[in-house]
């Protein structure tokens, strides 16, 4: 099923990624035909395009390496290319005394710096549902919870997600946004918000599954 994925099919992970996490301002339509064709016909900004670029390579990556498992090496490579352009360090682990963390609606969150082994089995973990689609939501959620990249860890999250999600299935995991109505994105980070510092995962879960996963043909 792999071999038959392109990265236009999964132009609402790039856009909806790049939208509600980085502030795309390019839409969805010019989203879709820059990864069709290249074109750069409604290209909002130079930021846009490197982040359009970042983004396209990472739905390469995973659909290039599709025969992998997606393991801590390839989360780790795929932060590398999907930050490239934006972190002094792609694909390296933040550590304890780099303080990273993040500010959220309800308070910062710094959870603890992984290790290499730590990693894999935080993505062993979350990623153990016979139900792919499950696999997919708690991958997400579990890796965007934990931070454990210097930069880029919910967009690494994302791509990771649609990774296992490519192989065994004809679902694509997007993040939920409305062009139309900006509440949709902010109730999204604000149940996220939830499971960083409450750890409360359910109501971004719920939104997940009822307003995130969508056939890749829709």
């Amino acid at each position: 099923m792999a071999e038959e994925w392109s990265v236009v099919d999964l132009s609402r992970v790039v856009y909806s990624s790049g939208k509600v996490f980085d502030g795309l301002s390019t839409g969805r339509l010019d989203t879709e035909n820059f990864l069709a064709d290249g074109s750069l016909e409604g290209i909002a900004s130079r930021a846009d395009l490197a982040l359009l670029e970042d983004l396209r390579d990472a739905a390469s990556f995973i659909i290039g390496n599709a025969d992998r498992g997606v393991d801590a090496n390839f989360v780790k490579a795929l932060n590398a290319t999907i930050t490239r352009s934006g972190a002094l360090h792609p694909g390296r682990l933040r550590t304890a005394s780099q303080r990273i963390g993040v500010a959220t609606q309800h308070g910062r969150h710094e959870p603890k710096a992984l290790t290499d082994d730590e990693l894999q089995t935080l993505i062993e973990s979350a990623s153990a549902s016979d139900d792919v689609l499950e696999a997919a939501v708690d991958l997400f959620v579990a890796v965007a919870k934990a931070q454990p990249f210097e930069d880029g860890n919910k967009r690494t999250a994302i791509f990771a997600a649609n990774a296992l999600l490519i192989k065994g299935s004809d679902v694509i995991l997007t993040i939920p946004v409305s062009e139309d109505d900006p509440t949709v994105a902010s109730s999204f980070n604000e149940a996220l918000a939830r499971a960083y510092v409450f750890d409360d995962p359910d109501d971004v879960k719920a939104m997940l599954r009822s307003r995130g996963l969508v056939s890749r043909t829709a």
